[in-house]
């Protein structure tokens, strides 16, 4: 399962067995767009990451296991659920940053995971991600419900919350996901934004054609 804020909704609930995935992808590239393609299936969930156009990421995590795919293996499984039928689509936007925060956090190390937080002592995990100069990201979860909080060199630079596109600097605590029965908490180490590497999958690939090969081989 991937925990992810929903950002600001540009799509919701589609079903991309009805959709021509490369070109809606190409529209996306062509319109300089920043956000995040989710696909939810009974296998697994798919993200597709774009900034300013470039698509920056993609995988695919199984729901029942650690296996994940990444980059073209990931978009081609994403394609095969989607031309199948067996897939829910929605598209988020979030400003630039945003984007490479969610691309650094999907490919971050774990440091704690599942951990509940009633069992946690918060402000020790606190002091540590200060004390120890953390580069990543602390998400808080319950059911449906997410929030990240993300962090470089040890200071939080803000908050990513349902709805929104960008990092809040304020949280509504009388709200927090925190405050929920069961909440849980990862921790995930990630590399500065600076070290990041990125390349623009659609640049070094034809993704039509994968699409028309997969196409043919489920008709």
């Amino acid at each position: 399962m991937i925990f992810l804020p929903r950002g600001n909704p540009v799509k919701e609930k589609v079903n991309p067995a009805r959709v021509n995935l490369p070109e809606a992808m190409g529209k996306l590239r062509g319109g300089s767009f920043s956000g995040y393609m989710r696909f939810d299936s009974d296998e697994g969930t798919g993200v597709v990451i774009f900034e300013k156009g470039r698509l920056i990421s993609a995988l695919f995590q199984y729901r029942k296991s650690d296996k994940r795919l990444i980059a073209y293996d990931a978009i081609a499984r994403i394609f095969e659920i989607s031309i199948q039928g067996a897939a829910e689509l929605n598209i988020y936007r979030v400003d630039a940053e945003l984007a490479l925060g969610i691309h650094g956090l999907l490919h971050g190390d774990y440091v704690y995971r599942g951990q509940e937080i009633k069992l946690v002592d918060v402000c020790s995990l606190l002091e540590t991600i200060k004390r120890t100069c953390l580069t990543g990201c602390l998400r808080v979860y319950a059911e449906d419900k997410v929030s990240l909080i993300f962090y470089e060199e040890g200071c939080a630079k803000g908050f990513f919350l349902d709805g929104f596109s960008r990092l809040q600097q304020m949280a509504d605590v009388g709200k927090s996901v925190a405050k929920l029965p069961g909440a849980k908490l990862d921790l995930l180490a990630t590399r500065h934004s600076d070290e990041i590497v990125l390349a623009d999958l659609m640049a070094s690939a034809d993704l039509g054609t994968i699409w028309r090969k997969l196409r043919s081989a489920v008709n």
